[in-house]
């Protein structure tokens, strides 16, 4: 790609990231051009089965790895040479991460540019219904939701219960009932399977799911509200039939001797929402929050040892300071930095942090791809009178009351119809587009998981904004347009 890599830098606890660009003379670019399109032909024709097949596998045995070793039986010094290890599985994590990602990534970029010059600009919006109606873990799981909430819907009163479930110390609590014990089992075996999550992108710190069930319950609760006819099987086979027919009719518009390259294009990017969807909820939630069981599980050793004041201090200590105590030298003055680092960090959340930092690229700069359709970082926030414009993710207009929700902590105000306003999202958020009317969201491109999903649930969305969650506030009426990537408020 023409990039050479992604800086990142931290600054009052809040993370910076900036793709580093390549520039040379035209022919250099051509020819980097010309490789990057070979790489993604010759990785992208088998990046799905590669994933499910070989590196999936290999991310979940060393997950394993780490949820088994025993602190117990290990000394300090042992115990954190296993703790500064976890910085080399991500490592690893991460390169496999880019490795099945960036091929059908960049044969949908192709795609776009591909059919939106042989086709006409209506076809690009066009081309990425093109890559719906696939299998996913985020179907997967809202089929799991849906399920369960069909069982809790067949006894009247008992769905009452659930429904007036409370979490008390992270654990669900439901009213005694004949259905309880079949619910709690039930429960179990969903957060096994679909726990490994977290309200918060990549924060070993923050509980997850199986720590705190809130977020679950209040999911499951908006399925039980939801009629027999929301069925998200037949939803999905829609979607699916769209696509074929789309495939089909823009096939046609395609110039005979182009059909090849285009089956072939298409090929590689309809892999792009299964490895989106899947590698997100292998890699970025659940080693994320294995990772946070094993941390949390080495904090207890060292609590037990008097290194720290109580097991969830080892979140506030530095990689650096765990090395110094897998060599020995580290364990002198560690007991009283937590203090001072989580007053830091509540002091830091209460800031508003700067969209941006650093001189903007030179508006006659080619865009990124990467940068626009993904991370929708391509435009400056533009009003126009009260009509805030982003970009134009998903079809539809819709109007609604405004709920921002900075965090799936904030989810139980969304009600039936609401727009959720939010910076992101990312699938432990998917089962709330059942419920918003439509999105409109800080971040993100036609590409990234807000997006996708709005339309996979057929909702608009509009994303990229930068700025939606700092002026609009709850209960404003909002009018979405997710075809011209327009928000308008209208009071």
């Amino acid at each position: 790609m023409p990039i050479s890599g992604l800086r990142s830098e931290a600054y009052n606890g809040y993370a910076y990231l900036a793709p580093v660009p390549i520039m040379g003379t035209p022919q250099e670019m051509e020819a980097r051009m010309g490789e990057m399109i070979h790489i993604t032909g010759e990785l992208g024709a088998t990046v799905l089965d590669d994933w499910r097949k070989i590196f999936e596998p290999q991310v979940l045995a060393e997950c394993d790895e780490m949820l088994t070793y025993d602190f117990g039986r290990a000394s300090v010094k042992e115990g954190a040479q296993f703790a500064a290890g976890i910085h080399d599985r991500l490592t690893k994590f991460w390169d496999i991460h880019m490795r099945v990602n960036i091929p059908p990534m960049n044969a949908v970029f192709g795609l776009e540019e591909f059919l939106g010059m042989l086709a006409g600009p209506d076809a690009v919006p066009q081309s990425r219904l093109m890559l719906q109606g696939f299998d996913n873990k985020s179907v997967e799981m809202g089929r799991a939701l849906w399920e369960f909430s069909r069982w809790v819907r067949e006894d009247e009163s008992f769905a009452s219960l659930v429904t007036s479930a409370t979490v008390v110390d992270g654990k669900v609590t439901v009213g005694t009932h004949v259905r309880t014990a079949g619910f709690m089992q039930h429960w179990q075996a969903f957060l096994d399977t679909w726990g490994w999550r977290s309200n918060r992108f990549l924060e070993v710190g923050w509980p997850s799911w199986r720590d705190d069930h809130t977020t679950p319950l209040m999911q499951l609760n908006s399925f039980v509200a939801k009629p027999d006819s929301e069925d998200p099987y037949r939803a999905h086979r829609e979607q699916a039939a769209d696509r074929d027919r789309l495939v089909a009719e823009m096939e046609a518009r395609v110039p005979a001797g182009m059909v090849p390259q285009f089956r072939g294009m298409l090929a590689i990017a309809q892999q792009y929402i299964p490895i989106a969807e899947d590698h997100n909820f292998t890699i970025d939630q659940k080693s994320t929050t294995v990772i946070r069981e094993t941390l949390r599980r080495f904090g207890g050793k060292l609590a037990t040892e008097g290194i720290l004041e109580q097991g969830d201090d080892v979140f506030f200590l530095t990689l650096d300071e765990i090395r110094g105590l897998a060599d020995g030298t580290g364990a002198t003055g560690l007991r009283d930095l937590p203090r001072g680092r989580r007053a830091d960090q509540a002091r830091q959340e209460q800031m508003k942090p700067p969209p941006v930092l650093g001189t903007p690229p030179p508006a006659d700069m080619p865009p990124d791809p990467l940068v626009s359709k993904f991370f929708g970082l391509a435009m400056d926030p533009q009003w126009h009178g009260r009509t805030l414009k982003g970009m134009d993710c998903s079809a539809g207009i819709v109007v609604g009351t405004a709920k921002v929700l900075l965090s799936l902590d904030d989810a139980w105000k969304l009600e039936p119809g609401d727009i959720m306003v939010c910076r992101s999202t990312m699938p432990a958020w998917t089962p709330l587009f059942g419920v918003a009317g439509g999105i409109v969201a800080d971040a993100g491109g036609p590409l990234s998981h807000c997006a996708i999903v709005a339309r996979e649930y057929r909702i608009p969305c509009v994303a990229g904004t930068q700025v939606a969650t700092h002026e609009i506030r709850d209960g404003m009426r909002l009018r979405v347009d997710g075809t011209a990537g327009t928000v308008e408020l209208l009071d």
